[in-house]
């Protein structure tokens, strides 16, 4: 018998999701701290000047028609800048700033999404094997641990190999949850169960025919 469990497609997408976002955000950012930010700060300058140089010349509606005119002259946006809460240089760096926080962060969603493509855990009434080159026979296994499985779907396989133990990590929140659960209760009936310890057991699955029998 062999049971393959494969990792989760919604996971994959999950780690595309949030990798992405936070790099487009990071984009934003630098369009932000590079580009619109500074524009509004030399728009806004050149708007207390303009406003300044021609207010004992004209009444306040011309000086905002004519700040329209010159505006759109330069391809700028011909609203009136936010004299109010304007932009400042301490607003650019705080661009950069959730940039170098944000880019980072997408980056490690986007290569965690590369290192569990394809990923998948494989046992047979002998041996379990792994994409991640894990290869080791259900005899060598020592410990089960389920101190994680009934509220996290984690189990953790401590094996001897080569002289060292090593680990394996069955995650229902990575792996396909149905064929995983089929994983661990494959290993709990082919290994001593004094080497499951944080948890008992899982009840062995009744057959339809079984089902079938006890009701009638």
């Amino acid at each position: 018998m062999t049971i393959r469990t494969n990792i989760r497609t919604s996971h994959l997408v999950r780690l595309g999701i949030i990798g992405l976002f936070c790099l487009g955000f990071t984009a934003l950012c630098f369009y932000d701290g590079l580009v619109r930010y500074p524009s509004q700060i030399v728009q806004l300058e050149e708007f207390l000047e303009f406003t300044e140089e021609h207010k004992d010349k004209l009444d306040p509606k011309d000086i905002v028609d004519q700040w329209k005119e010159l505006a759109a002259s330069k391809g700028w946006p011909t609203n009136r800048p936010n004299v109010e809460d304007p932009r400042t240089h301490s607003d650019i760096a705080g661009q950069f700033q959730m940039a170098a926080v944000l880019g980072p962060i997408g980056l490690y969603f986007l290569v965690q999404l590369l290192r569990y493509r394809g990923r998948w855990i494989e046992v047979n009434d002998l041996a379990i094997t792994s994409s991640m080159k894990d290869q080791f026979e259900l005899s060598q296994i020592v410990e089960l641990n389920k101190k994680k499985w009934d509220k996290k779907g984690i189990a953790k396989i401590k094996y001897e190999s080569e002289g060292r133990t090593k680990k394996l990590v069955l995650d229902d929140c990575y792996y396909q949850r149905e064929t995983t659960d089929g994983i661990l209760r494959h290993i709990e009936q082919h290994i001593d169960h004094a080497k499951i310890v944080g948890g008992k057991p899982e009840p062995v699955k009744k057959t339809n025919e079984e089902s079938v029998e006890e009701s009638q």
